[in-house]
Parts: structure tokens; C-alpha cells; sequence
């Protein structure tokens, strides 16, 4: 009788030393799963309106916290420091003390020196990273905060203040969209306007398996060229980009007071509109690429500049060109849709033709014109270019893309932990 009493013990015994064991390994797959989950990032701008005393202690605060920036990028950039947990013990006490920050303020301008030092020490740059008194204020979770009636709530150094978010419908849309996680926000001051950037992140869908890759040329009569021959002209960006040219020499060779004033007006403005073109190719290109499960190829022109020399009269357009820019949108965009980029080497892919393979300097006839000297195949530049790039990925599948997720990996977790995550969310 005692010998069937005491048997389920040894049982119950092992069950409770494997318990911990158990916990940890469901956290160590959870862990893992959250390692392996690349996350897209938004930025939503909001102009902020503020009474005079708010913006007052606004303008205080932001010269504070850039000063106090600086010293702790001094001090990182002397004790070669770049983590932010070692960067603290150092400055944390005299940044409060000299600078009179709060102290999620100066965790803060502590975070964005430490980040400033690792950028500088990874490109080597020679000299210490400085921030004017005119830069943006960091804000985390605990120093600002989205209030009902669209306000939003800032610390300062003189406490808290309130200001009204003046949303247009694209803000009120994507602000308040809740599958969207709200993270943290800088505080822009421009032309005497307050904006509020407010940081969205989102986990990425699971690419699927493509089907097939579809190639894109960039270059600058014809911003992108897809392999299946659509193109995306340039024709208008080149036109305005000229016209502006023009204006502004006028207003500087005329330097007057209303020149000046003009001149500030248009400031950013071709800009603004080349940024608005680049997205909306990025995204024709990314959604033609999911509706049709391919995977997006891209030349990868890093030193283009440097390699490539062009006529005198053709410096100014191909120092605006702005591929990288184009490159990046496409390259967020996809990831946020789950269609995989590659980037492949863009030599001699206008030269090659696309149907024989035979490569000469002499296959271009013109900007426009390819004729296979072997083949005497014909086809617009760019669209050959395009379907040798999209050769070339499907040849090298495994071509490193961008990381674009902030050191998130992109790769899928394994099939166990997945069922795991799903089941646990359910």
C-alpha cells in the first residue's frame, strides 16, 4: 500500500524540476520569434499650434537638449564609448546638473549622442558629431504623450505643456490607425512651426515564395523600367528641375530684398517634388511585384558618381539624380508588403543582349536604341536592361538586399516556432 502511494512522487518531482525548464524554453521561443520578425517603421508629421508660453519653454528645452547632446557625444567620442548603458554611468549625473534636464529628457539626449558616436565611428568619420541649438527634441513614451481632441502632452524644463495637433485627413487616418503600435517622436522646429514626428511600427507579413523576378532599371531619362516594358518617365521631373534652375539664378543674380524673400519660398520645393514622384513609382512598382507574387530586382549603383563620367553640360542632372532615394522607398514599401528585393551588379546590363547573351560597347546604338551585333536582336535600352537584371537575380537568388529593419533579421522563423507564436496568439 505504501508502495502505490509514494510511486506518483518521484513523478510529481520530475514534473516540478522540469517546470522552469519548460518556462524558459517557451521564452526562449518567444525570444527567438521576436529576434526573427523584421518590423516596418512610419513616420507621421503634425504640426503642432502652441500659445507663447508653451513655445517659450519649447525653445528653451530644445537648446538644452542639444547642448546636452553634444557633451555626451564629446565625452562618448573621448572615452570611445558607443553603448548607451556605459555612456550613462559618465554623463547621466553632469548632464542634469549643468543643463537642468529632467531625467527622461536626458536619457534621451544621451541615446541620440551614443547612436550619433556608433554612426560616426561605422563611417570614420575623423571628427566628433555635434548637434545645434536648433535641432529636433527627442521624446520616448514616458516624455510625451497623445491626448484626447487631438493634443498631445511635452515635458519640458519647466514642466508640461499642451499644444493641438492640426491633422489633415492622411494624419487623422494613419495616427489613429491601431494596427499601427505609437512609439516615439521627435519635435521639429521649422520656419517658426512646431512638427511633431511620430513614430509607427508594424511587423511585417511573411513573403510569400515568388514566382518569378521582376527587373527594374533605373536611370534618368526614364526613372525605372520594369522587365515587362512599362516605363516611368522622367521627361517632366527634368523639365522642372530646369525651369527651377533657371528662377533661381534669376532671383540671385537680381539680389533684392524681394529675390531673398522668394528665394526662401521656394526652398525644398523641388525637392518636395521629387520625393513625391520616387513614391509614387516605388509604389506602382511594389504593388505590380505583389499582384503578381515576383520578387523585385534592382541594379545596385552605389559609387555610380564616382565611376561614370558624364559631359560638362549634363553634371547638374546626374548630381540630381535621385536613385538611392528611389531605392530606399521601393526597398521599405516591399518589406512592408512582403515582397522580397534584390539588388544585383548593374555591369554591362545595358551592353548584354537579352535574348543571345553576346556583350559589346558597340550592342547600344544610342540613349534609346539596342541592336544585338550577333543576333540582330532590337529592343528599347532600358527594357533590355530590365530583363538582364531580372536574369541576373534569378540566376543569384540568395543576392543580400538592404537591411532595412533597424538589425531586425528578415529571415522566417522555423515552422515550430511559428505554429507556437500563432497558437499563443490565439
Amino acid at each position: 500500500m505504501s508502495s502505490v502511494e509514494r510511486s506518483p512522487k518521484p513523478f510529481r518531482d520530475a514534473e516540478e524540476r522540469r517546470a522552469p525548464f519548460r518556462v524558459a524554453h517557451l521564452f526562449g521561443v518567444y525570444y527567438n520569434t521576436a529576434m526573427h520578425t523584421s518590423v516596418s517603421t512610419r513616420t507621421i508629421c503634425c504640426k503642432v499650434a502652441l500659445d507663447s508660453a508653451a513655445d517659450a519653454a519649447l525653445r528653451a528645452t530644445q537648446q538644452a537638449f542639444n547642448r546636452a547632446a553634444s557633451y555626451c557625444a564629446a565625452v562618448a567620442w573621448e572615452q570611445k564609448i558607443t553603448n548607451k548603458n556605459k555612456l550613462h554611468t559618465s554623463v547621466y549625473g553632469p548632464t542634469r546638473a549643468t543643463y537642468g534636464l529632467g531625467a527622461q529628457l536626458a536619457c534621451c539626449a544621451r541615446d541620440r549622442a551614443a547612436e550619433a558616436v556608433r554612426r560616426a565611428r561605422q563611417d570614420q568619420c575623423a571628427t566628433c558629431p555635434t548637434f545645434c541649438d536648433d535641432n529636433s527634441i527627442r521624446y520616448d513614451a514616458r516624455t510625451y504623450r497623445l491626448m484626447s481632441l487631438d493634443r498631445v502632452s511635452l515635458n519640458t524644463m519647466s514642466g508640461r505643456v499642451v499644444g493641438q495637433l492640426v491633422l489633415g485627413d492622411f494624419q487623422r487616418r494613419t495616427l489613429y490607425d491601431t494596427s499601427w503600435t505609437i512609439g516615439g517622436a521627435e519635435l521639429v522646429r521649422r520656419a517658426n512651426v512646431w512638427y511633431l514626428h511620430v513614430a509607427q511600427t508594424k511587423a511585417d507579413p511573411e513573403p510569400d515564395e515568388p514566382t518569378g523576378v521582376l527587373g527594374v532599371d533605373l536611370g534618368l531619362v526614364n526613372l525605372a523600367t520594369d522587365s515587362d516594358g512599362e516605363q516611368y518617365r522622367g521627361a517632366q521631373v527634368q523639365q522642372i528641375r530646369a525651369r527651377r534652375f533657371n528662377h533661381r539664378r534669376r532671383l540671385q543674380q537680381a539680389n533684392t530684398r524681394r529675390a531673398r524673400w522668394r528665394l526662401r519660398q521656394l526652398a525644398g520645393k523641388e525637392a518636395r517634388f521629387q520625393k513625391h514622384t520616387n513614391r509614387v513609382i516605388s509604389k506602382k512598382l511594389v504593388q505590380k511585384a505583389k499582384q503578381q507574387r515576383k520578387a523585385l530586382a534592382l541594379e545596385d549603383l552605389k559609387g555610380i558618381r564616382e565611376r561614370a563620367t558624364v559631359r560638362r553640360n549634363q553634371r547638374r542632372q546626374r548630381a540630381s539624380w535621385a536613385f538611392f532615394q528611389l531605392r530606399q522607398f521601393v526597398s521599405y514599401k516591399a518589406q512592408r508588403d512582403g515582397v522580397p528585393v534584390r539588388f544585383v551588379d548593374p555591369r554591362d546590363t545595358s551592353r548584354r543582349c537579352s535574348c543571345c547573351g553576346y556583350t559589346a560597347k558597340h550592342n547600344r546604338r544610342n540613349q534609346s536604341s539596342f541592336v544585338c551585333r550577333s543576333c540582330g536582336a532590337a529592343a528599347n535600352v532600358d527594357v533590355n536592361a530590365a530583363v538582364n537584371i531580372s536574369r541576373i537575380a534569378v540566376n543569384q537568388p540568395h543576392c543580400a538586399a538592404p537591411d532595412t529593419s533597424g538589425g531586425a533579421s528578415t529571415k522566417p522563423p522555423p515552422l515550430g516556432v511559428r505554429l507556437f507564436t500563432q497558437k499563443r496568439q490565439q
